[in-house]
């Protein structure tokens, strides 16, 4: 799930990580300080101001962000920031998910700083014209201006007067977890592995919203589930907190869209360009209902519509086969991934005989859709 971005804590704080299970391979709950502050730029840079301002702002989407737009109203004097303006005046133009596959590599603001271990592909999209060097220049000025904003607004502060709401969080996340068949499971169907597995709630990033993005680095490789609120929250009254993170259902099928683009990303990008160019056709009759949902090309629809039928498939590995015809019937039919059918059948054929790799099944599929533009 993609939007545009227009425009920790005190030492004392202790950080709240929970861990499923010791070692690799595990899902590791954490809060990530740096996220935080993203979101939080996103509300007091954009979305605060539009909620004063849009006529056609609806009392419902103000109940969804209500974390967020009362964050606003509490820092609104900080709007007219100049490390914010020049934030804002970056991100503008890049996607959030980006920004966070970025933001999670770095130390904590406000130490932030982009160090030689940062693959440049990280940040390239911070240059017009894709060159390093004016990329690194201008992240740099980023970084910077994301720094001082965290001191400017005393962030620390925020963090420990909030400290019981991220608690709720996180224990409302932990409780909510897939079992410990999910990641072998996700691990088997796509035939490869991560090291790490981090669910990282946020109280910041706007309610559903979800992101899933990975980086390697010392020969580990390290997948990120970021996401905000699933539903409304209770947060006026410390003692009866309720941060909306409460529902194991949607956790796992969240997990396992997100986590799923850390596998099916690579697969799509290795399938031949002239393939993808020769099925392009077959994105115009979707267009509108894909562009309606954040996938505006036909390669962000087919990595959608891959990690949506890894989704039914190892629901169906698992044994939920209700919620798997549940999500085929949801993706085909409400939201129209059409060319379900066609991926999930070379699907079935892998998942029982395994004679291909996940990556080239994908090429399989790709050759099957390919059939259907001379249909």
């Amino acid at each position: 799930m993609q939007k545009k971005l227009f425009f920790v804590v005190a030492l004392f704080w202790t950080p709240l990580t929970f861990c499923q299970q010791s070692g690799k391979h595990s899902i590791q709950v954490q809060l990530n300080r740096n996220v935080e502050l993203l979101g939080f730029v996103y509300f007091l840079g954009y979305e605060g101001n539009q909620s004063e301002t849009d006529l056609t702002y609806s009392i419902e989407k103000k109940k969804r962000y209500a974390y967020g737009l009362s964050l606003y109203q509490q820092y609104k004097t900080y709007k007219n920031s100049k490390p914010l303006s020049v934030i804002v005046g970056f991100a503008e133009n890049i996607w959030l998910d980006y920004l966070i596959s970025l933001l999670i590599q770095l130390e904590d603001f406000p130490y932030a700083r982009l160090s030689n271990q940062v693959d440049e592909k990280y940040y390239l999209r911070f240059s017009p014209a894709n060159d390093p060097v004016e990329a690194r220049y201008n992240v740099s000025l980023f970084i910077d201006a994301m720094n001082k904003l965290y001191r400017e607004v005393d962030f620390d502060k925020y963090f420990s007067r909030y400290q019981k709401k991220y608690e709720n969080a996180i224990a409302q996340v932990k409780n909510s977890l897939p079992d410990k068949r999910f990641i072998p499971a996700m691990e088997n169907f796509y035939g490869q592995s991560m090291d790490y597995y981090f669910l990282i709630p946020s109280l910041t990033i706007p309610a559903g919203m979800g992101f899933g993005v990975k980086y390697s680095l010392a020969d580990t490789t390290r997948a990120f589930h970021v996401f905000g609120t699933f539903g409304l929250q209770h947060f006026a009254d410390d003692t009866d907190l309720d941060m909306g993170f409460n529902d194991r259902t949607h956790l796992l099928e969240l997990s396992t869209h997100e986590f799923g683009h850390s596998f099916v990303n690579q697969a799509v990008d290795k399938v031949p360009e002239e393939l993808i160019a020769k099925t392009e056709k077959l994105f115009e009759p979707i267009k509108s209902a894909m562009s309606n949902q954040g996938y505006t090309g036909w390669k962000a629809c087919l990595y959608e519509h891959f990690v949506r039928a890894g989704e039914v498939m190892i629901a169906r590995n698992l044994g939920n086969i209700s919620e798997a015809e549940r999500l085929k019937i949801n993706y085909i039919e409400d939201r129209k991934f059409v060319y379900l059918p066609v991926i999930l059948e070379e699907f079935e054929m892998y998942n029982k005989s395994k004679l291909y790799s996940y990556t080239q099944t994908v090429e399989n599929a790709m050759r099957k859709l390919f059939k259907k533009v001379s249909e």
